[in-house]
């Protein structure tokens, strides 16, 4: 057979296959092309489950895997979006544009440091609405100009990494209501708790009125999957928005017991044992790590045997689960602000003495190899010290002012002889002056609560 016809062959032959392996490809992808197909009880068709075995993180004293985030380096808040209501109403405290703005400003109030902020109430009516549910962005967040809040919350997660900001989803894995659009499968599939007689078990009520959107009752994590709807659950949320991109996700109330039944396991009807629920809740975190996302939680010991240390990075309320944890471990954050935005989202009444008697120590101490002597900057209200996220920067901060105040500047500054001053305030910096320094040190007058950023000038 001559050459020429030898390769035609072979080139249609591969054709053929390329064709094939593609349509297999494509049956196995929703038409958007992102979530994997899922076989008849919910799971993940072809993928086996991550390992729920606990992980001894004292050889290493290391995460098991490398987190996406430096959580020692970055400031994690939240933004309270919205609440339900009564009637399936919602109280909306700030849209996703409003939420951008408040990104903007805590940016210029914190100097560019690089920050992860969770949503609250993004998804159906607001907060704790329709869970375990998240198919649904509440639609009374979105921008008039996007043609769903879907499109809304895409636009607000692109749009903040341009003020050095991470944005994501507070989420819940505990808690289901009746008027959720997964109830009826979640109660046929046993994942809603049950006590020993087979009656779902309450937890907590999330509102004050008394309706099938109110009342709670706690899911099991080992059931959910060994249905196969936790991975259903997760790779729909990756799948509907770019939790991938963002690298975290905030789980809250991730605890191993119920609250309202801490002295027994999640759900007693099944004979899982709190041993189970944990294993379950690790493979959670493996589960998501393996997608290349962070989990992080409300708490580190709160109703928990095992802290996670290792698999989960930061933890709102974060206590210490051992002696010694580095915080590139573990750690907490120095600044929630979730209740000053809610309370002054235009002013952010608080956040700017928060970021410099609190953020700014907190960040120097995770990068100083020795601690610093001496009351600290909250004991006396007044910092200088060094933004290591930027060039060459300090930021000087007095809470009740001062006068003609010498600071000694820090080592790598030998040489500076002038320095360029500018006030710090939301909107963005003020006008820069320049103030000359004298045997290594610079003397600032400062108003009441203000905040001055601090610059070498090339000589």
């Amino acid at each position: 057979m001559p050459y020429y016809r030898r390769m035609h062959r072979w080139l249609l032959l591969l054709v053929l296959l390329t064709s094939h392996v593609m349509g297999a490809q494509e049956q196995s992808v929703t038409k958007d092309g992102d979530a994997p197909a899922y076989d008849d009880t919910g799971t993940t068709a072809d993928i086996p489950d991550p390992s729920g075995d606990y992980y001894d993180w004292t050889k290493t004293r290391r995460p098991e895997r490398p987190y996406i985030h430096r959580y020692d380096q970055t400031l994690v808040m939240k933004i309270f979006l919205a609440e339900k209501q009564p009637n399936e109403g919602c109280k909306v405290h700030l849209t996703f544009e409003q939420a951008l703005e408040v990104i903007r400003k805590l940016d210029n109030l914190t100097c560019g440091i690089p920050k992860i902020i969770y949503l609250v109430g993004w998804q159906h009516n607001g907060h704790d609405s329709m869970e375990p549910d998240w198919s649904v962005v509440n639609p009374r967040l979105k921008r008039d100009e996007d043609a769903t809040a879907l499109d809304s919350l895409k636009w607000l997660m692109a749009e903040a990494f341009k003020y050095h900001t991470t944005v994501s989803l507070h989420i819940n894995m505990l808690d289901a209501t009746a008027d959720s659009p997964l109830w009826d499968a979640y109660v046929e599939h046993d994942i809603v708790a049950r006590d020993k007689n087979g009656t779902l078990m309450k937890g907590e009520v999330f509102g004050s009125w008394v309706g099938p959107d109110t009342q709670s009752y706690q899911l099991s994590y080992a059931q959910e999957w060994k249905a196969g709807y936790a991975r259903k659950r997760i790779d729909g949320l990756l799948a509907m928005l770019p939790i991938q991109k963002a690298g975290t996700v905030h789980i809250d109330a991730f605890h191993s017991v119920a609250p309202l039944h801490s002295n027994e396991p999640i759900s007693p009807f099944l004979g899982n044992t709190t041993g189970d629920e944990i294993a379950a809740q690790r493979k959670t975190f493996r589960y998501f790590r393996d997608r290349g996302v962070d989990v992080t939680c409300e708490g580190s010991t709160f109703l928990r045997q095992d802290p996670f240390i290792g698999l989960q990075p930061m933890a709102w309320h974060y206590d210490p689960p051992a002696q010694n944890i580095p915080p590139s471990l573990y750690c907490g954050t120095p600044m929630a602000a979730e209740e000053q935005i809610r309370e002054d989202p235009q002013n952010l009444k608080g956040l700017k003495e928060g970021f410099c008697l609190d953020v700014l120590p907190w960040y120097d101490g995770n990068n100083s190899p020795v601690a610093r002597s001496g009351p600290s900057p909250r004991e006396i209200g007044e910092v200088f010290l060094p933004a290591p996220w930027l060039k060459q920067t300090l930021i000087a901060y007095s809470k009740n002012g001062c006068h003609d105040k010498t600071w000694p500047l820090p080592p790598g500054w030998e040489g500076v002889m002038q320095v360029q001053v500018m006030e710090i305030a939301l909107d963005g910096p003020g006008a820069a002056k320049q103030v000359s320094t004298e045997d290594g040190s610079v003397t600032l007058s400062l108003d009441p609560g203000e905040e001055l950023e601090i610059q070498p000038v090339a000589p």
